[in-house]
């Protein structure tokens, strides 16, 4: 199988996935686990672990990783990876339209507590879908263009899409099942 087609079956594979899980919440076939893990982990805070929570908030923003995959684009252009070079700054501007149309479409259940915007729906987190897509397109790109080597590449991707969303469930701002 040829990159570009390993590349496709995993879009398609996460689009399903996401389907799959859209559909269990919207069935609110979550709601038990999504409620017992929110009571565990509200029960187990302290001051520290909330301050890394909200240290890492901003990974799931517009204005950090839109300027951050201008940067990544721009480094690959001039090590001459072509179009290539172009993929981070999609996946970051794509991102962020997919939460949007999410945002207006994808009222499914109500947040946590923790959500000072009650009216805005908590599925999925914008910022563990914005930092996956982001972390994860320029780990791809960044490993195959030989700028960074696969595992750290990988591991920096997985890591910081998992601070983003960890952090939202952490300050009970989503359920478990939206990052």
């Amino acid at each position: 199988m040829r990159r570009d087609q390993l590349l496709l079956a995993t879009s398609a594979a996460a689009i399903a996935g996401f389907a799959a899980l859209a559909r269990s919440v919207a069935r609110r076939n979550t709601r038990e686990h999504d409620h017992r893990l929110r009571d565990a982990i509200v029960d187990n805070q302290g001051r520290v672990d909330r301050a890394l929570a909200k240290a890492v908030g901003p990974l799931g923003k517009e204005w950090l990783h839109a300027p951050v995959a201008l940067s990544i684009a721009l480094v690959l252009w001039r090590r001459g990876a072509g179009r290539q070079a172009t993929l981070p700054l999609i996946a970051s501007v794509s991102a962020e339209l997919v939460n949007r149309l999410c945002e207006g479409t994808l009222h499914i259940r109500k947040p946590p507590p923790g959500k000072r915007e009650r009216h805005k729906p908590s599925f999925p987190s914008g910022h563990a879908l914005e930092t996956a897509a982001m972390a994860l397109t320029s780990s791809y790109v960044l490993a195959r263009e030989g700028v960074v080597p696969v595992g750290r590449s990988a591991a920096a991707a997985v890591a910081l899409a998992a601070a983003s969303g960890g952090g939202r469930v952490y300050l009970d701002r989503h359920w478990v099942s939206d990052a």
